[in-house]
């Protein structure tokens, strides 16, 4: 029983926060090597699912923005947590029109020509 209260308890140590919301978030270097293979388009599967979760800690998207004494501070945190909120936000409730099948299948290149990437108006 301790040895997993042990585990349990570097999980969420793992988890804190920087309270400078500047400083970059602890990273592995399975971290590095599965955004450097995401970002070549070679990423493996488990590779893209390492990544995600990443971002999101680096974004602080589930910590406290509130930085007491320190308008700024908690300003930039919330920043921060904005953009991961948006990429949760993304996943789960974006709406979109077009299968996502067929969105996987498109060519980058294609990406600002198509029809149902003009905003409506």
């Amino acid at each position: 029983m301790t040895e997993r209260k042990t585990k349990q308890q570097s999980k969420v140590a793992e988890c804190l926060p920087h309270e400078n919301p500047i400083m970059r978030a602890d990273y592995t270097e399975q971290e590095v090597q599965a955004l450097r293979a995401l970002y070549e388009g070679n990423a493996s599967e488990r590779q893209q699912k390492l990544i995600l979760p990443y971002i999101l800690r680096a974004a602080g998207t589930h910590d406290l923005s509130y930085r007491p004494g320190d308008s700024l501070a908690t300003a930039f945190a919330e920043g921060k947590r904005f953009v991961g909120t948006t990429l949760v936000w993304m996943l789960k409730s974006a709406p979109t029109r077009t299968d996502p099948d067929k969105i996987a299948a498109r060519e980058l290149d294609d990406v600002n020509s198509r029809a149902d990437n003009k905003p409506d108006h």
